[in-house]
């Protein structure tokens, strides 16, 4: 008899135990996915430059973004200059575009990049583990971080086929010596704008990521009202919401600032460009400006949508 309440409350001890084993390597097992999903991300941003962790990275993000979004469209712009081609294409319009597009993704590059070297993709998304956070709202967290980038996907779909039919249509027009010369220039222009694009949006969608996740815990805290009656409770919960949201307000007030300075500079150049051009005005010749207010008022209503949150 002794022997078996021995048993028995050594069994009783050590299965809680068990228990608890099973249960923590369960989510770790489910966190697995959140961490996956952020280094999906991390690879992305990593792949358009934004990671500049290391002086060799710095310096080839800013390499290809001179590269693919300064020189190759000015060379092009350059190349394919005649005296006779301001009924299809007029330079001075063109490079006024060009300047626009790679300020204001320099200036994505630039603040996006910074915030990733100082705080890392976990704490620059408020998804670190020390939070407390992490593990009740991982499949919001992945969920909200796919939408993003689904929407990411479209605009971008969205700018570069506007910009391939206006390429094409200008191509009908212009006649050069070969076909393979059409279609390099053709290349060289899409390929320019497809990267300087992707830049600025990807750095607006990243803030409209980091608000939305906040999202996440404002409607959390909503239920968190009707449930609890302790009102220390509350009080702890809107400190912290409002802490975070001071954070991000910080991190992404240059970004913002310099962004709408930049369009709206850009607007004005537009504007001036074209009543004071004397000659014939087409979409021939200056669909870009047509073209380039696309990206202007996608990244317009990001910021307009995240600051209502805020």
């Amino acid at each position: 008899m002794a022997n078996s309440h021995r048993q028995t409350d050594e069994s009783s001890v050590h299965t809680p135990l068990l228990d608890a084993d099973q249960i923590q390597g369960q989510v770790e097992c489910e966190d697995t996915d959140l961490d996956e999903t952020l280094q999906w991300l991390e690879s992305f941003l990593c792949f358009l430059g934004f990671k500049q962790s290391s002086l060799l990275s710095f310096a080839l993000s800013w390499a290809s973004f001179i590269i693919l979004g300064v020189l190759l469209p000015v060379l092009t712009l350059e190349l394919t200059d005649c005296s006779g081609c301001s009924k299809y294409q007029i330079k001075r319009f063109e490079l006024d575009i060009v300047a626009s597009q790679a300020i204001l993704a320099a200036v994505s590059l630039l603040c996006l990049s910074h915030n990733l070297r100082k705080y890392g993709i976990r704490k620059f998304l408020f998804v670190d583990r020390f939070t407390g956070q992490m593990v009740r709202f991982r499949d919001e967290y992945i969920q909200k971080i796919w939408i993003s980038f689904r929407l990411l996907g479209l605009w971008v779909l969205a700018c570069v086929v506007l910009k391939i039919a206006r390429e094409v249509i200008r191509l009908l027009y212009v006649h050069h010596d070969s076909w393979w010369k059409s279609v390099s220039i053709l290349l060289a222009f899409v390929l320019s704008w497809t990267y300087l694009t992707t830049i600025s949006l990807s750095a607006c969608i990243m803030f409209h990521l980091v608000c939305n996740l906040q999202v996440i815990h404002f409607d959390d805290y909503g239920e968190l009202l009707e449930r609890e009656s302790d009102v220390l409770v509350f009080m702890e919960e809107h400190i912290r919401l409002r802490h975070h949201l001071s954070k991000i307000s910080h991190r992404f007030r240059i970004f913002l600032l310099l962004q709408f300075l930049v369009v709206t500079a850009s607007q004005f150049v537009t504007l001036f460009r074209t009543t004071g051009y004397r000659g014939t005005f087409t979409f021939i010749n200056g669909g870009d400006f047509a073209v380039s207010p696309l990206l202007h008022m996608l990244c317009i209503s990001v910021w307009t949508n995240c600051l209502y949150v805020q």
